[in-house]
């Protein structure tokens, strides 16, 4: 498993490859588990080898959707922890079923600098992260409500079928349920989309 991890990320340095065999540990997940808590200190940087996990913010009984973490990225926000004692600003929790590298925080600063490769790791995590947050910030500031949602039934949707209740999607779309539930229902009456319990169906593209 590990050696997949070396591939993935570039690890090059025989002495990291070591070390990372020595002091990490390797955990699996099911969906609904919770990898990082808001107001909890980050003891450990959690990258994910395989799966699926949301990382979001709850403020006054509202979720906002942070990004999503796939095969080989952690939370940037976890890993700017690890060079200052602090504690988290966001809830992290598992979608799909994820294979999960836990490294003690404490490795993790010193390998920067002693390690050319995992400092390009660490790099690249944070301008990527940078990279998604801008634009997805651009999605909310700039596209309409209507043309956010069509985008993320085509993106998330399986054969045109999206198992999602109206609540998730008002979560993941920063919004309210009622407004979900009356831009679906308007989207039904045009043929683009059915409804179903916890359920949507892909009829059509918007044009």
């Amino acid at each position: 498993m590990l050696d997949q991890v070396f591939q993935k990320l570039h690890i090059s340095e025989e002495e990291l490859k070591k070390e990372l065999r020595e002091k990490t540990s390797i955990s699996k997940h099911q969906k609904g588990e919770f990898l990082i808590k808001e107001n909890k200190y980050i003891k450990v940087l959690k990258i994910v080898i395989s799966g699926k996990v949301r990382v979001y913010q709850e403020n006054e009984e509202r979720e906002i959707l942070i990004y999503y973490l796939g095969d080989m990225e952690t939370c940037t926000l976890s890993l700017s922890a690890c060079f200052e004692d602090c504690k988290s600003t966001v809830n992290a929790i598992v979608e799909e079923e994820s294979i999960v590298l836990n490294i003690p925080v404490r490795f993790v600063k010193d390998w920067c600098f002693t390690y050319k490769s995992w400092n390009r790791f660490t790099i690249n995590t944070f301008r990527d992260s940078y990279n998604v947050l801008i634009n997805n910030y651009s999605k909310l500031a700039f596209k309409p409500l209507r043309e956010r949602l069509l985008e993320y039934l085509m993106i998330e949707s399986n054969n045109a079928v999206l198992q999602r209740s109206h609540q998730q999607l008002a979560r993941e779309l920063a919004t309210t349920r009622e407004v979900i539930s009356r831009l679906l229902k308007k989207l039904e009456t045009e043929g683009i989309v059915a409804l179903g319990k916890q359920e949507i169906r892909i009829l059509k593209k918007d044009t």
